[in-house]
């Protein structure tokens, strides 16, 4: 197997038999009958390159995924949010980056299918939550920046990844079709398709990606190649306008070299199955009620010899693999009471278990994981009440509250803890099980003045420790073998900002302060075994900007700015994993039936940082250099329907590493670097059909 090319998948992911090319060639078929169809679609879409985006409300950032989007995203939901202002990506290789918000990372951002929490298997973090969602089968993504909502877990950043649940007004069949090509070998397909009558219709969505290993500025190879291949299909019964029934059930798989380790991902086998019901208007105070129930099971495999040439180590002297599963549940239940014009309240109880099990081998020839046991780590379990009040007294003045409180139990079910590869200790928390009750709150302020809005809100969250701080990896504390009683993290957060539109002139300012006691930070002690989990007191600090203006009817111009800081108050040092400072502008432009568009970047370069210490997503290491990236693009409307998308990342082919990013690892056949480098010049293009 070439190290630099697309391997030849032995599940075949990209061969034409597979389900979604199949798909993709009929609907390219029936291409001249679905014109017929097009009446009754959208006329008048604009299709637009976003280069960032503007919040639609205070602490709230809504954005369409199905829009292209510069730099081009991976086929994934981090490479996806780093396009909007403060997000950032740990990368690892050509996709399954880690996304951070404001630097915070792994739980602190919850993430959302559908009303599903999505949490990864592996627990090195080869396949976070985001690694599971591709962005073009959804509607809409939703973004609640900081403790500014109590309708799901408290976090740093709420993102939603949402489908459209409607009741059709006629017999309709529409859709849209998408492919996208780009240098090193990247081609996706995704197909979108609704059919139905207003008694109830299906969906389906689909996609398929793959990409060989990229190449830097100066030309080198990273390991990075992928496939990814997932679809969602949906039944809904809509009996009235006010009613709707829809069963999901979605699947996914993929592989994906990575840069950053020893081993490759060889299987990101993910199942799920959904029921949600809804119903309007039961009386005149109970405006909505919402049920959704999920399971999701996730089936991961990461190995040596898979998708890399296989070559002994002392770690590893033989083909080497691990297969870790996680299935979880989730159920939620909101209701929407209004018994007064002036009040809105959103109240509710959500929950989730799931069981967590791995199993391994460290000679793949002789002794397959295939024919091993299961052997459980860990079960979750938690239980969230919640109420969310909007009070509307006049038009210019609206208050947000919210309480919500969590009970989490969680027993830990290794006998033993595997420190390195070669040395296993016995658990002294083995059996041990945790029940511990949680409380978050928040209130805001909204000041509506013509063209301005201000905001001002103050919230609380306490965090309990995912699975990666407790049990992954085998990490301990400072007085034990064990991080299974890690404390509870607290946030306390103001939160403040301003929001101006206007003309031709679009502003906006979201700044935070924090303190939070006993931040999960994680501490490397040595080289071979795990990281140590500590509790420390931090203070964070930061925001963003934003500022549009279309100087003429054919120049749009816009600027954003990202800013995030940490303080690390018990050890009196900079709190690791910190963001640099980040710069934008953009503008776009029309020329006759073209519109052209560009984007600068410009990143700060980093001396705030604490070696060997971080988070579960990455550590710190060194100082990194500043950078300026240009990147260029163009549109058209070929015909009605069809549009065109071209453009060109990284115009100048610089050579860049971003500072949050994990440190290369020694690869046969790669030349290794400090950190994983950035692609180079990528140009690509992008065509899209709407029906």
């Amino acid at each position: 197997m070439s190290k630099h090319s697309l391997p030849a998948c032995k599940r075949s992911l990209c061969a034409a038999k597979t389900p979604i090319a199949m798909a993709i060639a009929t609907l390219c078929s029936l291409a001249p009958a679905l014109a017929i169809a097009q009446q009754d679609a959208k006329d008048n879409v604009e299709h637009i390159v976003i280069t960032s985006e503007q919040m639609v409300s205070p602490s709230v950032v809504v954005t369409d995924p199905k829009q292209p989007r510069q730099p081009l995203p991976a086929n994934d939901a981090a490479d996806f949010l780093k396009t909007i202002p403060g997000f950032n990506v740990i990368r690892k290789g050509g996709v399954s980056g880690d996304p951070t918000f404001r630097s915070m990372a792994s739980s602190r951002l919850t993430i959302m299918s559908d009303d599903s929490l999505v949490l990864g298997g592996c627990n090195s973090r080869m396949d976070p939550p985001t690694a599971y969602i591709t962005p073009h089968n959804y509607d809409v993504i939703r973004v609640i920046k900081g403790p500014q909502s109590v309708l799901y877990l408290p976090a740093q950043a709420t993102v939603l990844f949402e489908r459209e649940n409607y009741r059709l007004t006629d017999t309709t069949l529409r859709g849209q079709l998408g492919m996208t090509w780009a240098r090193f070998g990247r081609l996706d397909t995704e197909l979108d398709v609704t059919a139905g009558t207003t008694a109830g219709y299906a969906r389906v969505t689909a996609n398929q990606a793959q990409g060989n290993d990229y190449k830097d500025g100066d030309g080198k190879a990273i390991n990075s190649q992928y496939q990814r291949w997932s679809y969602q299909t949906e039944l809904a019964w809509t009996p009235t306008d006010d009613t709707s029934v829809i069963v999901s059930f979605g699947r996914s798989d993929g592989e994906a070299a990575y840069a950053d380790r020893s081993m490759d991902g060889s299987l990101f086998d993910r199942t799920s199955k959904g029921l949600k019901v809804r119903h309007d208007d039961l009386t005149s105070w109970l405006k909505r009620i919402e049920l959704s129930v999920t399971d999701t099971y996730v089936d991961h495999v990461m190995d040596n010899y898979s998708l890399r040439d296989f070559t002994p180590s002392m770690m590893m002297p033989n083909p080497s693999a691990m297969n870790p599963d996680r299935d979880t549940q989730t159920y939620r239940l909101t209701g929407e009471l209004s018994w007064a014009p002036a009040w809105l309240a959103v109240v509710g109880l959500d929950a989730s278990d799931n069981q967590h099990s791995n199993r391994m081998s460290m000679n793949q020839s002789m002794m397959p994981y295939q024919a091993k046991p299961r052997l459980p780590d860990a079960d979750f379990a938690q239980q969230g009440l919640f109420v969310e009040v909007t009070y509307q007294p006049n038009a210019a003045l609206r208050w947000h509250a919210g309480l919500r409180q969590d009970r989490w139990q969680t027993e830990d079910l290794r006998a033993m803890l595997m420190k390195t590869m070669q040395q296993k200790v016995a658990n002294p928390t083995f059996g041990a099980t945790r029940d511990e009750r949680l409380h978050s709150g928040f209130v805001r302020a909204e000041v509506q003045q013509q063209a301005h809005t201000l905001y001002m809100g103050l919230g609380h969250a306490e965090r309990f420790p995912d699975y990666w701080e407790l049990i992954g990896k085998a990490r301990g504390s400072e007085t034990s073998a064990s991080a299974f009683f890690t404390d509870i993290e607290r946030t306390d957060q103001l939160d403040l900002g301003w929001l101006y539109r206007s003309g031709q002139l679009n502003a906006e300012l979201a700044l935070y302060f924090g303190a939070i006691d006993n931040f999960i930070l994680l501490e490397q002690q040595s080289m071979m075994g795990p990281e140590t989990v500590r509790n420390i007191d931090a203070q964070i600090w930061g925001g963003e900007a934003s500022l549009g203006y279309q100087w003429t009817e054919q120049l749009h111009l816009q600027a954003t700015l990202a800013v995030s800081r940490g303080s690390n108050i018990t050890d009196a040092r900079d709190l690791a994993q910190q963001a640099p400072t980040e710069l934008r502008f953009a503008a776009d432009y029309e020329w006759h039936d073209w519109r052209l568009g560009a984007l600068w970047r410009l990143v700060d370069g980093q001396d705030r940082f604490a070696p060997k210490q971080g988070t579960i997503v990455g550590l710190d290491s060194t100082a990194t250099a500043g950078f300026g990236v240009l990147s260029i693009n163009a549109q058209r409307q070929l015909s009605q329907g069809w549009t065109l998308h071209l453009g060109i990342d990284n115009l100048l082919d610089k050579t860049y590493q971003e500072h949050l990013s994990r440190q290369a690892s020694a690869i046969p056949g790669y030349v290794a670097s400090e950190r994983v480098n950035e692609p180079g010049r990528v140009a690509w293009a992008r065509a899209t059909y709407s029906f």
